[in-house]
C-alpha cells in the first residue's frame, strides 16, 4: 500500500505520525517530503489535510536547497495549492538555503502567473540571493522578459 492509499482510507488519521512510521516514514523531515509529494501530484485536499491538522505551512525541506512548500507549489505549476497555502498565511518572502524566494523560483521555473501573483500580494523584489542577484535581475539574465512587465 502507498501512502496515498494509506492516507485515503484512514480519512487523514488523527495519529498520523504512528500511521506515516508504518509506511516507511521516520520523521517530521519526511512529512515535509509527503507534503511536496501530493504538492507535486496537485493532491489540494491531502495537502490542506496536512496544514488544517497543523502541520507549519512555512515548513521547509533539510538539505542542501531548503525550498518551503509555496516554491514547491510553484515548481510543479500547482496555482490552486498556491493559492492556498498563501491564503493559510505561507511567507511569500520566504527565503530558501540558497536565497531564492517564491518570486525567484517563479522566474527560474519561468511561471509569471505566480510572480505576478506574488508581486500583486506584496512579495519584497528588492531581496537579493547569496549571489548578490534580485528578481529583476534573474528575470534579465534568464530572458524572462514577461516577467519585467510586472516588476520594479
Amino acid at each position: 500500500m502507498d501512502l496515498s492509499e494509506l492516507i485515503n482510507n484512514y480519512k487523514f488519521l488523527s495519529n498520523k505520525e504512528e500511521h506515516l512510521k508504518a509506511a516507511g516514514f521516520e520523521s517530521d523531515i519526511d512529512i515535509f517530503k509527503v507534503v511536496a509529494h501530493f504538492i507535486r501530484e496537485g493532491n489540494l485536499e491531502i495537502v490542506k489535510q496536512f496544514i488544517e491538522s497543523g502541520y507549519d505551512v512555512n515548513s521547509s525541506e533539510s538539505g542542501d536547497f531548503g525550498s518551503s512548500l509555496l516554491h514547491n507549489a510553484i515548481r510543479y505549476g500547482k496555482m490552486d495549492i498556491f493559492d492556498y497555502l498563501i491564503e493559510q498565511g505561507a511567507d511569500i518572502d520566504f527565503m530558501d538555503a540558497v536565497g531564492w524566494t517564491p518570486l525567484m523560483e517563479s522566474i527560474i521555473d519561468g511561471k509569471p502567473e505566480f510572480g505576478a501573483k506574488l508581486v500583486a500580494k506584496g512579495a519584497d523584489q528588492t531581496i537579493a540571493n547569496q549571489r548578490g542577484a534580485n528578481a529583476k535581475m534573474l528575470a534579465m539574465k534568464f530572458g524572462q522578459s514577461a516577467f519585467l512587465e510586472f516588476l520594479d
